[in-house]
């Protein structure tokens, strides 16, 4: 680790989970509009440039691509960006080993992986679980995967059953709790609610945000309890006080030494329930929390967030710092407490019995009733904006945000892929659903640059899911809108899509498609995880083109800019990994279960098995509850039985 020096740089101003009053700046506004990057934003851009073009031309000669030396020096940086999908622990999991396989310091990367590609990327994304090893590793200042996970097994990212979510020493008083729909009450179970002698417990930490004022939810107890698995113990009570704007003041992110970091959520409406595609998506960044799409149209300076304001403008001369809790950012993006009353106790829904589906739904409801399923941004920091097109939107006193992934678009591509940003090259994990990824979230991003939100996103084509599976799009990488020149009729702005780099979670040393629910892994299934996301970045190191193949879609927008022919490697590789445009179109096709090195087959498949980590039997996907939470039904089930 980089030393606890970091938290005194993100520690807000009151040293506590509360936001803090504060003076305002003179003359402060606090908003722009959406239809630009931020200054703030283009400077760090342009400085990070300086470094990630010395790393792509590194990366290049390395892996012995041949390519136009004077067109890359003309553009000056290739503008990459990584993006991470959701999917609770699965997700962090994954992309924790791709985030190895890419980063040149990680032990193997070079020789076995994309090492250097972390080095050369100006932007990094995540939502939902996909945000977990993003905020972890840059609000610890950047470390490598093998300090945070190898030499440091049980200090964070400690998912035993030893250090559950939930505190069972009063199974009884859970049981009444939950099954009376005690909401303020079953919150009590929660671990590390209490103080102890490492500081102030969640509970704790709530009342003191609820005494200073602001609203609380479930997002607050989760984003905390989540701190507590994300963050070192350290001297900030597993950072209690740090903020997301305090990225800003990290030597790593200073430096320009790591990509800018993007999460992000989704805004609902106020007083509906509805969320979809056409949802705004609001991220959030070191400088800024807002949107480009055309409801919101909308950035507001993070530091101030919760500040009282008319456009922008504060009400009075007090301000409000801290509000931006990095826990309440992070746990914000994953708030998908909502979803299940359309996933588990929906009319047609038949993962519970009809007297357990009464009780989670009368819980559920009673959640949602109170809008604690949703995250609380109050005051609406977008209040009265005049770039607003929503009227609900701006004359709200409270902002609510969800997860980030539920509208579909489980990837966070468009706020990368927004013609602002002018990203060349987007690399899309997929780690979604127990099942394995079919391209959804992809078609997803697509389809949405089409709406009224997506004004400002640029994607290149891809097909339906049924070309997906049964063209192998998912069983080994692939690259979508390799040629510019057939993307003009998607411009905007002049600015074409990005080229896009898909890659779909699936086996190779590890049964991977875990369960989002499952919420407890042994020190082997999470290096297991890990190392099985390592080898999806890196085609398990069977493929020896693969290296040389991704540094071709590096260049290949350098190239089309300077009218420059790709050299006959680059062509062969493209050849082999690029989506041909051509379709399958069969509603009724299944895929294929198991999978080959490039494809999907019906016969067995064998893992490799090469990783001492797991040398244990793999772990499937399993049911829809992880055992800790089906335990925990059977015993509401138990208590109802007992009664009637």
């Amino acid at each position: 680790m980089k030393g606890l020096v970091f938290v005194c740089l993100l520690a807000g101003a009151g040293a506590t989970y509360a936001p803090t009053q504060v003076k305002c700046p003179a003359k402060a506004n606090f908003i722009r509009e959406g239809n630009s990057l931020s200054q703030n934003e283009i400077d760090w851009v342009d400085a990070r440039h300086e470094k990630t073009g010395a790393a792509v031309r590194e990366y290049l000669d390395r892996v012995g691509v041949e390519y136009n030396k004077d067109a890359l020096d003309k553009d000056g940086s290739v503008n990459l960006a990584l993006a991470f999908s959701g999917g609770g622990d699965r997700a962090m999991l994954n992309a924790a080993g791709a985030i190895a396989a890419l980063d040149n310091r990680t032990t193997g990367a070079n020789e076995q992986g994309l090492g250097g590609l972390l080095q050369s990327a100006t932007y990094i994304a995540g939502l939902s679980g996909g945000s977990w090893p993003i905020a972890s590793l840059q609000l610890q200042n950047w470390p490598t995967l093998d300090e945070v996970v190898f030499e440091n097994p049980n200090d964070i990212w400690n998912l035993t059953a030893g250090q559950p979510m939930v505190n069972m020493t009063d199974e009884l008083g859970l049981v009444w709790d939950f099954a009376t729909a005690n909401y303020n009450e079953t919150l009590t179970h929660i671990s590390f609610w209490n103080n102890d002698s490492s500081g102030a417990g969640i509970g704790a930490n709530v009342h003191a945000k609820q005494n200073a004022g602001f609203p609380t939810s479930i997002t607050d107890v989760w984003g905390r309890a989540l701190g507590h698995k994300l963050f070192p113990k350290g001297q900030d009570n597993w950072l209690e006080s740090s903020t997301w704007s305090g990225i800003r003041n990290l030597s790593s992110f200073a430096n320009h030494e790591m990509p800018f970091p993007l999460i992000t959520a989704l805004a609902r409406y106020p007083g509906s329930l509805e969320f979809d595609l056409n949802s705004p998506i609001v991220e959030f960044n070191p400088f800024e929390m807002g949107s480009f799409d055309t409801s919101i149209n909308t950035f507001h300076d993070i530091q101030y967030l919760g500040t009282a304001v008319s456009n922008g403008t504060p009400s009075t001369n007090s301000c409000v710092t801290g509000f931006d809790n990095a826990n309440f950012v992070v746990g914000t993006s994953l708030s998908l407490f909502n979803e299940f009353l359309y996933t588990l106790v929906c009319p047609t829904c038949n993962s519970l019995n009809a007297v357990m589906k009464f009780i989670v739904k009368r819980f559920l409801e009673n959640m949602s009733a109170k809008l604690q399923d949703v995250a609380w941004y109050k005051p609406n920091p977008f209040f009265h904006s005049e770039f607003l097109a929503s009227t609900n939107l701006t004359t709200s006193d409270t902002l609510y945000l969800i997860d980030g992934g539920l509208a579909g678009e489980i990837v966070p591509l468009s706020t990368l892929m927004v013609k602002e940003r002018e990203v060349d090259v987007v690399f899309s994990f997929d780690n979604n659903g127990a099942a394995w990824p079919d391209g959804t979230s992809l078609i997803d991003t697509y389809n949405r640059q089409f709406t009224y939100e997506g004004k400002s996103t640029v994607c290149p084509y891809v097909p339906e899911q049924s070309t997906f599976t049964n063209h192998n799009l998912t069983a080994k990488p692939t690259f979508f809108g390799c040629d510019a020149a057939n993307l003009t009729a998607l411009a905007k702005d002049g600015v074409v899509p990005p080229l896009v780099i898909y890659i779909a979670n699936r086996p190779y040393e590890f049964f991977s498609n875990i369960t989002t629910l499952k919420l407890t892994y042994d020190d082997h299934e999470k290096k297991g995880m890990i190392a099985n996301g390592f080898d999806v970045a890196s085609r398990g190191n069977l493929s020896t083109d693969w290296q040389t193949c991704v540094g071709c879609a590096l260049v290949r927008r350098a190239e089309e800019r300077a009218n420059v022919e790709q050299s006959d490697q680059c062509k062969k590789c493209f050849q082999e990994y690029c989506w041909d445009g051509s379709v399958y179109e069969d509603a009724s096709y299944k895929p294929k279960p198991n999978f080959t090195l490039s494809g999907l087959t019906n016969n067995p498949m064998k893992l490799m098995g090469n990783n001492s980590y797991i040398q244990v039997q793999p772990v499937a996907s399993g049911g829809f509850f992880s055992t800790a939470a089906l335990g925990f039904l059977l015993k509401v089930w138990g208590w109802i039985k007992s009664k009637f």
